[in-house]
């Protein structure tokens, strides 16, 4: 069974889960898959790490050259689709060209409805786009039951059509020691858009003595504070230093769960919630949102928080972050919960689905 992956996200990503989730999905795969990520210029970081990446050609920066690029990898994907006739083309992005003119079965995966739920308005016509898409494929693949039910309440979507397939991640658990002068820490990741709920979060640290005195709040990712965030620190009072940033990559971020008393993950949405696990790997104890998907992946592995309520995030953190024996039944419950989640059981189940289509 032969399976194309275009090249969309592999020149969209530099990192990133949805490109690092195709390149893990394409190496599991039993021998009765034969796939193929077709992308003759790429910039992912992935990909060049992976098997796929012979034959294909690595850029860092191209500026404008950029939709040479593009136009490139599109009259590449159409020669191979001609020449090797795929029986499945897997989408990696929602980019209509990339479903071609071609008799091969159509697979998209839906990662979450972030767009559609905060951000209509500027991304209306993206939004149709993928309604557009989501009528011509074959199947849906969801990452959370959570993401399909919410896939289905938006699209008009043929259920019959539209599976749950959980991620995982790598589980090898190695890090960079780095050196750093800080406090005991309260571990957050990633970008600080408004429905990460970053503000909530830090306005919960502020308002607990408890907290604010004895602990650190540490950012990982996402970029440098904003003016308007370093306004609001000053505005609740904290100490400047008790609010740290860093950055670098996978092996710095699990050095930082390694080290963390705790991983606070506050947003309000998301489709998977791959730093939970992330956490659970390094024998990070996790505390996070009771809403969205959050429940479905971290199972009893965490403990849970009103988003929108800060006494809520405050208590249940003082509760956590004081008590020695909480945070070690939750270390081994993560280690538990993590053992459902592999690449392997991930790749076997999508290429079960495949089979049914073809």
């Amino acid at each position: 069974m032969k399976v194309f992956f275009d090249h969309t996200i592999f020149t969209l990503q530099r990192f990133g889960g949805i490109s690092k989730y195709i390149v893990n999905l394409a190496e599991n795969f039993s021998d009765q898959v034969d796939p193929s990520i077709v992308s003759l210029f790429y910039k992912n970081h992935y990909l060049k790490n992976s098997s796929f990446s012979k034959k294909l050609f690595h850029y860092n920066k191209v500026g404008p050259l950029v939709k040479y690029v593009n136009k490139a990898n599109k009259f590449y994907f159409s020669h191979q689709l001609k020449k090797k006739k795929p029986d499945i083309i897997h989408l990696t992005y929602f980019n209509e060209e990339s479903f071609y003119s071609s008799d091969a079965k159509k697979v998209v995966t839906e990662y979450d409805l972030i767009k559609e739920k905060f951000y209509f308005e500027k991304y209306k016509e993206q939004i149709n786009h993928k309604k557009k898409l989501f009528e011509k494929a074959d199947q849906v693949i969801c990452i959370s039951n959570n993401t399909k039910k919410d896939l289905l309440e938006e699209y008009s979507v043929d259920p019959s059509k539209v599976s749950v397939v959980h991620l995982a991640i790598n589980k090898e658990g190695i890090f960079r020691e780095r050196s750093i002068n800080i406090r005991p820490f309260i571990l957050y990741v990633g970008s600080r858009q408004r429905y990460k709920n970053f503000t909530n979060a830090i306005k919960a640290f502020a308002r607990s003595s408890k907290l604010s005195s004895n602990f650190d709040f540490v950012c990982f990712g996402g970029g440098n504070f904003s003016k308007n965030e370093e306004d609001l620190f000053k505005n609740l009072s904290i100490e400047r230093e008790r609010i740290q940033y860093f950055d670098g990559d996978e092996l710095d971020l699990n050095f930082f769960y390694h080290k963390a008393r705790i991983f606070i993950f506050p947003s309000l949405y998301e489709g998977f919630g791959i730093p939970l696990l992330e956490a659970m790997n390094m024998d990070c104890p996790v505390i996070c949102s009771d809403t969205s998907c959050f429940s479905e992946i971290a199972n009893d592995a965490a403990i849970f928080f009103d988003p929108s309520n800060i006494e809520s995030i405050a208590f249940e953190i003082e509760k956590l972050i004081y008590d020695d024996q909480l945070l070690l039944g939750l270390k081994k419950k993560g280690k538990m919960n993590l053992s459902k989640y592999s690449w392997n059981k991930c790749s076997n189940e999508t290429e079960q689905l495949y089979k049914k289509i073809i």
